[in-house]
């Protein structure tokens, strides 16, 4: 495209936004640069996890069926990011066909916006193993349930990302301001795309994440001061409550559905781990979202926007160590396939077990 269509192209009310192209190239190479260590790092790392859970039976419970969906989408965030790089490296446009970036946006829109979905229903999963009797969690969070919510998660932000168009609100495309794969800067209604991709797929999420922990750290203290409040219990009893405390957490890390039964005993050991884990999900969601989210409400913000959308990306990253490597299983099962120590993986899968069984028969073949 030639000078008089880019002129024409940013046609906006605003002077400052009219002025404004992400041009430094400089800066563009530190951003591509970035979205490449993202990718990596985040296509290792979400790789990891749903190997883990492919090859143990012990990781397949209903939290970590979230925590596999959300690496799904993380995964493929990571994995359309280096179109990202290569349009920013363009001397003259992407250095390839306009539609790829289009696919791009789609899938960047849809995957960040499942991301952010599936933090929330991670949320509201906990809130009632923690707050709610066994047998009405149960109830709720059915295989069927289950998968309906994993479905919904993704559904959301792909129709918010995919009907405006259609409809002639906004356009997914190469931006020819910022040089990237995104939400044309061009269309007479852009803004209004903007604020419905921001409105649609951050503040319902953030509310909901911030409330269930809320009520979470809420329970867990009031469990936590009836526990304290017992302090004064003969010698015996006391001996008596340690010994339950530890045979009380072994029994729910092995059986992750009697979490819905807080008793103080399992309060006194975990609150600890508990508030740091919830410390780290709202504060990455809250760095890695917010930054973006502001960007698209304020026009003033476009020099900054780019940054922000790398670190967007980077939550595809952060997300399988705190949900992951935080997990003690996990740790066990990543330390096991990074050492490729197949034998030690505990409650192996059957997939694990025919991959076994194939590789006995192959070296009998081999050696008969």
């Amino acid at each position: 495209m030639d000078d008089e269509y880019d002129e024409i192209e940013y046609n906006s009310t605003d002077d400052s936004e009219e002025a404004f192209e992400f041009s430094d190239y400089t800066q563009r190479v530190i951003v591509a640069v970035l979205y490449l260590i993202i990718a990596l790092l985040g296509i290792v790392g979400n790789t990891l996890v749903i190997q883990a859970v492919l090859l143990s039976r012990k990781l397949r419970t209903a939290t970590n069926a979230f925590v596999v969906s959300l690496s799904v989408a993380d995964l493929l965030t990571c994995l359309v990011v280096p179109w990202d790089a290569a349009a920013m490296l363009g001397m003259d446009g992407p250095p390839f066909g306009e539609w790829v970036c289009s696919v791009v946006a789609v899938v960047q829109s849809t995957t960040i916006g499942c991301s952010t979905y599936t933090l929330a229903a991670i949320g509201l999963q906990r809130l009632l193993l923690i707050t709610r009797p066994v047998t009405t969690y149960q109830a709720i969070y059915s295989q069927r349930k289950i998968a309906a919510c994993m479905v919904v998660t993704w559904l959301i932000p792909f129709l918010l990302t995919l009907l405006p168009p259609l409809f002639g609100v906004g356009e997914v495309g190469y931006n020819r301001k910022y040089h990237h794969c995104g939400f044309s800067s061009s269309h007479e209604r852009s803004n209004d795309y903007d604020l419905i991709i921001a409105g649609g797929l951050y503040p319902l999420p953030l509310i909901t994440i911030i409330v269930c922990y809320a009520l979470i750290w809420r329970h867990l203290r009031r469990h936590a001061e009836r526990v304290t409040s017992k302090a004064e219990e003969p010698a015996d009893s006391a001996t008596m409550n340690l010994s339950t405390v530890s045979e009380s957490v072994a029994t729910l890390r092995r059986s992750p559905t009697r979490q819905g039964s807080l008793d103080p005993a399992r309060v006194k050991r975990s609150q600890n781990e508990i508030t740091k884990n919830m410390f780290y999900i709202v504060c990455a969601f809250l760095l890695c979202l917010t930054p973006f989210a502001i960007c698209l409400f304020y026009d003033d913000s476009d020099p900054f926007l780019p940054y922000a959308a790398a670190f967007l990306v980077f939550n595809s990253c952060v997300n399988p160590i705190i949900y992951a490597t935080k997990h003690r299983d996990f740790k066990t099962v990543f330390r096991c396939i990074l050492r490729r120590k197949w034998d030690s993986i505990p409650e192996p899968s059957d997939f694990l077990k025919a991959m076994r069984r194939k590789k006995c028969c192959n070296r009998g073949g081999l050696y008969a």
